[in-house]
Formats: C-alpha cells, structure tokens, sequence
C-alpha cells in the first residue's frame, strides 16, 4: 500500500496544526495584546495552507509510489498520462539548465531517467509548484487522468448548515494566506473556533483529493486486489458496518479502504470505528478474529478491499 500511509503523515500534520491552535489559545487567554493575538491568527493561517501543500506533496509521492511498482516502465501508462510525465518533467528540466553544477546534475539524473525503470523517482508528473488554488489541484489530478465529473464533490457543501462549498473554502485560504506570507499583518483575526472548523474543512478537502487518487488508480490501473479480511455472512450488520471472521491485513481507524468487487470498483470509504469483543481499538493487526469495521460509506454488500 501506499496511498494510505501517505494520507496518515498527512492527518498528523493538520492534527500538529490542531493542537497548536489550542496551545496557543491557551497562551492568550493569559493576556496579550492585539498584535500577539494577529501574530497567532497569521500563524494559523500559515499552517493550515502549509498543510494543504503538504499533503499534495505526500499524496502525489504515494501515488508515483504506486505508480513506479505498477508500471516498470512509464511507456506502459496510459498515453495522455505518459505524455504528461514526459512533457512536465523536461518543462522542469528546461527551467533548471541555468543553476548550479549541483542542479545541474540532479538534471541530467532526470534526463537519464525519465525513459528507465528509475522513471518515477524524478519524475514532475505530479509536482506542484504553484499555489494550492482549487483550479491548480483540478489540473493537478487531471495529469494523472482525473476527470471533471470525478471532481465534482469540491462543489458540494463544506460542512452542513453552510452554501460554502470545499472549493470556496480552500480558495478563501489561500487569499488570506498570500499576502501574510510576503509579511503583511493579517486584516482580520478570526477566533480559535472559527478557524479549527476551517482546518477541519481544508482537511476533508485534501482527503477528498486522495480518495479520489485512491479511486482512479484501483479503476484505470487495475491493481490486485487484496480483500481486508473474510466477511462474516451470517453475521447481518448495519449498511454502514462489516463484519469479518477474521483480519487478512491490519486494519486501522482513519485508513481509506476500497468497496467493490473483482469486477466493479465503486467507491473509496474511510474506516471509522474497529470493535472486537465489545471493545473499540484504534487499530488491530492481521489475523484477529470477530471483526466489526464502521465505514464513512454505506458497503450495500460489496466486499472491503485494500486500497493502492
């Protein structure tokens, strides 16, 4: 697997950027003032879309990750993807000529590669070099063949109760971070609350993004799939609940697991809850038996897979 330690390093991060919220909240509530409470807010700020970037790099490695072990050599890819890999990667190489002796080789290395079976480590197909703006990460999953329709849900509401969509939201991040990143003070200070609940949706944002990756390598590059476990059939749970006899893989809360069949690969679920015995655990390893999995999806009886 690769995709979903990838998406674990990337909910440490908006966790770290969390817990410093609430750090920092506390360290006001000591009394400071107003330039030390925008100091904080900027950092916020800068933290969160630092996070989103983050999490682009790491899902963009997980899946060159899983694309270099699919596809020994990038000419196996699919046309329009390979061409992408070929037509980024000297667009890259081309920028770079003018530097120094040390960027210069790390050129040439790419150059050599691009062609090989080392393709994939210096490969730019999906480096991001420009502002995380939602029509950059829509061209960005588009390299690997994301379609539009498949990209639809950054139109859907952002949290309950609200016309703001994941797509507004990221946006709105980015133009508030900007001009604090070229050191300008912050023209507002939105409160701790306020601005956990953005993270919160800058989260589900980047999570919908490796979903999606998730989704479109299982379809288009048709990996062997690897059920979770062996599912209980006389065991009838809720739509949203697995039951499994016993663990092929070890199986942990947060994870991305794949729902469908041999033939149909439907959808990308997130797994909420492990019980076992009438206990809940963060995580069980393979070969624990009586297993119930709480998925974020309904699994209207298709089988529980690894993901990429």
């Amino acid at each position: 697997m690769y995709m979903n330690p990838a998406w674990r390093r990337c909910s440490v991060r908006f966790n770290e950027v969390l817990q410093f919220i609430d750090a920092s909240t506390q360290a006001l509530r000591q009394g400071n003032g107003p330039s030390v409470r925008s100091d904080f807010y900027g950092a916020w700020v800068l933290l969160a879309y630092a996070s989103c970037q983050y999490s682009l790099d790491e899902i963009g490695q997980g899946c060159m990750g899983f694309l270099g072990n699919r596809h020994r050599y990038a000419r196996s890819m699919p046309d329009a993807v390979f061409n992408n890999h070929e037509r980024l990667t000297l667009d890259t190489a081309r920028r770079m000529t003018d530097g120094d002796p040390q960027t210069r080789s790390q050129i040439k290395q790419a150059l050599l590669e691009i062609y090989s079976a080392k393709w994939s480590d210096s490969s730019s197909l999906l480096k991001l070099e420009r502002n995380v703006w939602p029509s950059n990460v829509r061209e960005w999953l588009k390299r690997i063949g994301v379609e539009e329709r498949d990209m639809s849900w950054m139109n859907d509401p952002a949290s309950s109760g609200t016309s703001e969509t994941y797509s507004s939201r990221l946006a709105e991040l980015v133009q508030e971070r900007n001009p604090i990143a070229h050191g300008q003070s912050p023209q507002r200070v939105l409160s701790a609350s306020t601005m956990k609940s953005w993270l919160a949706e800058c989260e589900d944002f980047m999570e919908h993004c490796a979903m999606t990756v998730e989704l479109h390598l299982s379809r288009h590059h048709v990996p062997r799939l690897a059920r979770l476990g062996v599912l209980n059939r006389k065991l009838k749970l809720s739509n949203k609940t697995v039951a499994l006899t016993v663990l092929n893989h070890q199986a942990r809360v947060g994870d991305h697991v794949l729902l469908g069949s041999q033939s149909e690969r439907k959808k990308i679920a997130k797994i909420e809850s492990i019980m076992s015995g009438g206990k809940a655990f963060n995580d069980l390893p393979a070969g624990h038996q009586q297993v119930a999995i709480g998925l974020s999806k309904p699994h209207q009886g298709s089988g529980v897979y690894l993901t990429p």
